[in-house]
């Protein structure tokens, strides 16, 4: 393979010098390296699980080069994954075959949920097909990528990538709050202006920045206490905490919420010991940085109130319950009011006597429940409980201490997404479930080996 490699990288070599003349350089570098990247996914399988792994940085790259190519990447890159799983299942026919875990029942029986909701509630059919789109299609993630992984160590490497590059964001959020990088004006309140800047990185919005480190930085801390070497140890303790800096530097309320309890999580599995220290530790930034405790200070006070009832997350919440209240069994259909679909067809809804033009709900489940009901909450609600449970009888099942500390990082990371969603509408960010769900697969990949692994013991 390696030969074959050579000599269709110097053919492709060749020709790019002839065709940089008609097409230009950087168009000719980009075909490039995506032929390159197809070599070496084509040489390990599992290495194409990278990709999803560096998310964030592909799509800002290909959107800062094409609107369009921005656009459509991801939907190109899940079917070429696809058939790349066909055909790994065609030529390697001494490895698995189709991998079955707990999770794939309810991850199917949630989209036949929203397939049902599509078919009988479709105000606009066009803007329903693509609500459920963008509901479902990030789901797939999980799918294709727990039938690529193959190994414990590849799960693993491709946890590190994933840190690695979460890595590099959060310094760059550090180095923006230096600076005191520019931000809208409307991203504080008048009475927070103590609140120098907000970061977001290349991601472009302090909450979905914040949201990304609280999925990362449990993971990055994991890896501090399963690595050996001393080392070792002390290089993922730098980027754990350049992580929850760069967190913290979002200034995102609920990002905060979030990692909190995705700490809480993490210690109450681990060792509640360690319950005393983050309190003493959280108290102590409060403290250390003034700004973070006035602005928790805020959000309890009546002039947050006020102004949330007349223009923030209190009277979307209200309005969305209202809207509910008209539309309980199966909402107002997929795509038609509290996310991006409908907002970028500028929809509006009937509340009472009044025409509100469409919102984000900063509320993903509230938001759910707008669009497809009781009913399609229910099926979202069971779905994230059976997510849930599985993770942690993942945890229980795995012997191995450096995949069981992986596996309560992964797990605390997805609590803190999960919970950041009651106030942001977190799975509405591509990258963001992208990511979610790739975390996901690693966990039911671990679970599929930890669990036929003890089976085969016990036959023994």
């Amino acid at each position: 393979m390696r030969n074959y490699s050579v000599w269709i990288l110097l053919f492709f070599g060749i020709a790019a010098g002839f065709a940089a003349v008609d097409f230009g350089v950087l168009a000719i570098l980009a075909v490039f390296a995506v032929l390159s990247v197809f070599l070496i996914v084509f040489s390990n399988y599992e290495r194409a699980t990278y990709v999803l792994g560096a998310y964030s940085v592909i799509d800002f790259i290909l959107r800062s080069v094409s609107e369009v190519l921005g656009g459509i990447w991801d939907e190109l890159f899940l079917i070429l994954l696809i058939c790349l799983w066909i055909v790994k299942w065609i030529l390697c026919r001494n490895e698995e075959g189709f991998k079955m875990t707990p999770l794939d029942f309810p991850v199917f029986i949630f989209i036949t949920a929203m397939v049902f909701v599509l078919v009988f509630n479709s105000p606009d059919f066009s803007i329903s097909l693509e609500g459920f789109r963008a509901v479902i299609q990030y789901i797939l993630w999980y799918f294709v990528v727990i039938q690529l992984l193959r190994t414990e160590k590849g799960a693993r490497n491709l946890c590190v990538f994933f840190v690695m590059v979460t890595f590099a964001l959060a310094i760059h959020g550090i180095f923006q709050y230096i600076v005191a990088a520019k931000m809208p004006q409307g991203w504080i309140d008048k009475d927070e202006e103590e609140v120098r800047t907000r970061v977001y990185s290349i991601i472009g919005s302090p909450n979905v920045f914040g949201s990304l480190m609280t999925l990362a930085s449990p993971v990055a801390v994991s890896f501090v206490f399963s690595m050996k070497k001393l080392r070792s140890k002390v290089f993922f303790a730098v980027i754990s905490v350049s992580m929850m800096l760069s967190l913290l530097f979002t200034f995102s309320r609920g990002a905060w919420i979030g990692f909190m309890i995705s700490v809480f999580v993490y210690v109450f599995i681990k060792d509640k010991r360690f319950l005393i220290p983050i309190v003493f530790g959280a108290a102590f930034v409060m403290i250390l940085v003034p700004s973070v405790f006035n602005r928790i200070m805020y959000m309890l006070s009546p002039e947050y109130i006020e102004s949330s009832l007349k223009a923030g997350r209190l009277v979307r919440w209200i309005t969305g319950l209202e809207i509910l209240g008209n539309n309980s069994f199966l909402g107002v259909g997929l795509g038609h009011f509290g996310g991006a679909v409908a907002m970028n067809h500028n929809l509006s809804c009937d509340v009472g006597v009044e025409v509100v033009k469409t919102f984000y709900m900063d509320n993903y489940f509230l938001k759910t429940a707008v669009e497809t009901g009781l009913f399609g909450l229910f099926f979202f609600a069971a779905l994230i409980y059976m997510l849930i449970i599985n993770c942690l009888r993942t945890i229980k099942i795995t012997e191995d201490k450096a995949f069981k500390e992986l596996e309560i990082g992964i797990f605390s990371g997805l609590v803190g997404v999960i919970c950041h969603n009651f106030v942001e509408n977190i799975f509405e960010v591509p990258m963001m479930v992208s990511c979610f769900w790739l975390l996901v697969a690693v966990m039911m990949h671990l679970w599929y080996l930890n669990y036929y692994k003890n089976k085969d013991c016990e036959t023994v």
